[in-house]
Formats: C-alpha cells, sequence, structure tokens
C-alpha cells in the first residue's frame, strides 16, 4: 500500500494533476487502454471511456461508469470476438498492478457485455481441438453445420456433413451437440449416429478473465451474437 502511494503521488506531481480530475482521469484512462492492449492478442478498433475520477479513486482502485468498445478484440487463452460493447456502472481493479503496467479487473456493477464470434474463429478453434476432423463450420439462423472428415469403421477417411445445435455448458462455455450426420452423403443409421455424434461433441471455452459470465446466445448468420453480464464477487482487500 505504502509503494502504490508513492508511485501513485509521483506521477500526479510530476505532471501536476493534484486537483485536476480531467488530466488524472485521462492519464488512468490512457494506462488502462495500454494495459488492455498488452494483455489481447488482437485489439483493435478499441475505445475506453471513464468517469471522472479524483486520487482516492485511483488509491482504491475504483472506477465509476465506463464503456469499452472494440472492432475484434481476445485475449491470448481465447477466441477472438468481434463488435465488442460493454457498458457498466463502475469497476473496482487492481491499482498495483496498474502501476505496473497490468490490468486486473477484481469486481464489476451492473454490466452488460455484447459480442459476437464469428464462424471463421470457431472453425479455428474447433481445427485447434479437433484437428483429425478437418472441421469447417457454418453458421445459419439457429443452427450449426459442420463439414470434415471422419474415419468411418476405421478403414479411411470419408467427408462427413452435420448438423448440429449450441447450448450453454456453463458460465464461460458453449457445447456443440450433433443432431444429424451423412457421411459420404449417406445417413448413418440410429446406432452408427450415437457412435460417431460423440466424436463430434464438442465444448469450447469462451476465455475473459473478466468477472463476468454468459447470460444467453443466439446463432445467426456467420456468428454466434452473445449477452455477458456481472458476476458478484466478494472484493478481496
Amino acid at each position: 500500500m505504502g509503494k502504490r502511494i508513492i508511485g501513485i503521488g509521483l506521477i500526479v506531481f510530476i505532471l501536476g494533476l493534484a486537483g485536476e480530475r480531467s488530466l488524472l482521469t485521462g492519464l488512468v484512462r490512457k494506462n488502462l487502454v495500454a494495459a488492455l492492449a498488452r494483455e489481447a492478442q488482437v485489439a483493435e478498433g478499441m475505445e475506453l471511456e471513464i468517469a471522472p475520477l479524483g486520487l482516492l479513486d485511483l488509491l482504491n482502485g475504483q472506477v465509476g461508469a465506463f464503456s469499452f468498445t472494440a472492432d475484434r478484440f481476445g485475449f491470448k487463452e481465447g477466441p477472438v470476438f468481434t463488435n465488442v460493447s460493454l457498458h457498466s456502472k463502475g469497476m473496482h481493479f487492481d491499482p498495483d498492478a496498474l502501476l505496473q503496467g497490468n490490468f486486473l479487473l477484481r469486481a464489476l456493477q451492473e454490466t452488460v457485455m455484447t459480442l459476437e464470434l464469428p464462424e471463421g474463429e470457431l472453425t479455428t478453434m474447433m481445427r485447434r481441438d479437433l484437428p483429425e476432423l478437418e472441421p469447417t463450420v457454418f453458421l445459419e439462423e439457429n443452427r450449426v453445420e459442420l463439414e470434415g472428415f471422419l474415419a468411418l469403421f476405421g478403414k479411411g477417411r470419408l467427408p462427413f456433413r452435420a448438423s448440429a445445435g449450441l447450448e450453454k455448458a456453463s458460465d464461460h462455455s458453449l457445447r456443440l451437440v450433433p443432431l444429424g450426420l451423412k457421411v459420404a452423403d449417406v445417413p448413418l443409421w440410429a446406432d452408427l449416429f450415437q457412435k460417431y455424434a460423440q466424436e463430434l461433441s464438442w465444448e469450447f471455452p469462451l476465455t475473459i478473465p473478466w468477472p463476468v459470465r454468459l447470460e444467453r446466445f443466439q446463432v445467426r448468420p456467420g456468428v454466434i451474437q452473445m449477452e455477458w453480464r456481472e458476476r458478484r464477487e466478494e472484493v478481496s482487500k
């Protein structure tokens, strides 16, 4: 805590920000944007707006109402989302981490975040997890189509086409559930379908290292649209 006060106080003194809330807010905003960019694998068209804050807010790691938008954004361990839009009544972050150039978001007040996961990104994720299928994902209105290759009876790889649905597996993941399967344009009978459907069933994480949870989603042409909400947690002191 002492080092935090000294570090922040030095910044305030050097830049002449004492009593200048707008300048302090601008400095914090700039540091937050830089930290977000460093922690992302992709950060395109990123904008952040925060409510005015004072020195005490910074010391406590508190920000009032803020909004964050990005054309494309993805953390290093997760998928790249598009059309990201977050609006929140406030957040609590780690000020010590921010002084070191990192953004650690501890808690959010009432928050709504919408974003999209494109079918191309979903294909990339599935090929990483199930490379033997060489899958390609197509997203249509309220349904998912898959194309790829299956080793039928272990005697060779044949092209397949499958229809599938999506279901919420957890607050941070979705599961693809096959509904129909054709191999070499031939529909599989029930027992055989059950066998190979297990190979196509796939749960994939939506890695967002913020205190948020997936509220709802919808499959639209070319994208999965999602809405996220704040996750209530006790803030550690």
